[in-house]
C-alpha cells in the first residue's frame, strides 16, 4: 500500500476490539472474528490510538516517530507495514 498522509484510518465499527497489556507485552481481542493478536509496542500505539478516534497516517506517523524517537521517513516506513498487516487481518481499516 502506497503511503498517503492524508488517507484517515479507524477500527472497524464490528470488530469489538479488546486490549490487554502484560510485562510489556500487547494483546487485542476482536470480538467480531473471535481472533488474539500479540502486537509489537508500535502497533500497539497505533491500534490504542485508532480505539479512541480515526486518525489519517500523517498523525499516526508523527506519533510514532515521537514515541520511538525516529525520524519521520523510518516511522513513515514502519508505519506502512503496520498499516498492511492491520487491515489485511481486519484490526483496522481506511476510511472509504
Amino acid at each position: 500500500m502506497t503511503p498517503d498522509p492524508n488517507r484517515r484510518w479507524r477500527i472497524p465499527l464490528e470488530a469489538d476490539l479488546r486490549h490487554r497489556e502484560w510485562d510489556g507485552e500487547h494483546v487485542f481481542f476482536h470480538g467480531a472474528a473471535g481472533d488474539t493478536h500479540r502486537f509489537s509496542e508500535a502497533a500497539a500505539l497505533v491500534l490504542l490510538h485508532l480505539m479512541s478516534t480515526p486518525a489519517d497516517e500523517a498523525d499516526l506517523t508523527a506519533l510514532l516517530a515521537e514515541a520511538a524517537e525516529v525520524k519521520l521517513a523510518e516511522a513513515e516506513t514502519a508505519l506502512s507495514a503496520i498499516l498492511a498487516e492491520l487491515d489485511r487481518i481486519e484490526y483496522a481499516e481506511p476510511v472509504q
